[in-house]
């Protein structure tokens, strides 16, 4: 699968709960349109990204590492780092990526290419699900950043669930 990449140097992609209950998201901008879907009986799902599909695996109950896969082939994968941090190690096209929070007190997460940040995701308001990627380079993978926000939501859905 080849990657996608954007020109421009900064966008926005909007993220839109699919309902008012959903961790399922549209994804909605000039560079990209997808979606994110999140099984409500596990912590697996899939990714849409300008009309391909990709299924997210989770690899094991009690893991913390998710592929992404293409046809039946890997094309990225996430390690989350510690069951007590919410950053996930990202091996992707590109090469290694860090996905984290920006502090332990928000729900905003940056995406990193070493020293580098490739995009941003956070809630447009602090009690809301919409949310709001913004692109920070022009060169940037369109599956992996779509992952990264699939699991950018799945943490979300797991800190309403301990509320």
């Amino acid at each position: 699968m080849s990657s996608t990449t954007s020109n421009q140097t900064s966008t926005t992609i909007q993220c839109l709960p699919q309902g008012v209950c959903s961790w399922n998201y549209y994804l909605k901008g000039d560079v990209l349109n997808g979606e994110t879907r999140l099984r409500s009986s596990s912590e697996q799902g899939s990714i849409v990204v300008d009309g391909v599909v990709f299924a997210v695996k989770k690899q094991g109950v009690f893991s913390g590492h998710w592929t992404l896969e293409h046809e039946g082939t890997e094309v990225a994968s996430a390690q989350k780092q510690s069951v007590f941090w919410r950053s996930f190690d990202i091996d992707a096209p590109g090469g290694p990526l860090l996905l984290a929070t920006d502090s332990a007190f928000t729900r905003c997460y940056t995406l990193r290419r070493g020293e580098e940040s490739i995009a941003t995701m956070r809630p447009n308001h602090p009690l809301t699900r919409r949310g709001k990627m913004e692109i920070l380079t022009s060169d940037w993978d369109s599956p992996t950043v779509v992952f990264s926000f699939w699991l950018v939501a799945l943490i979300w859905r797991r800190l309403a669930q301990n509320n």
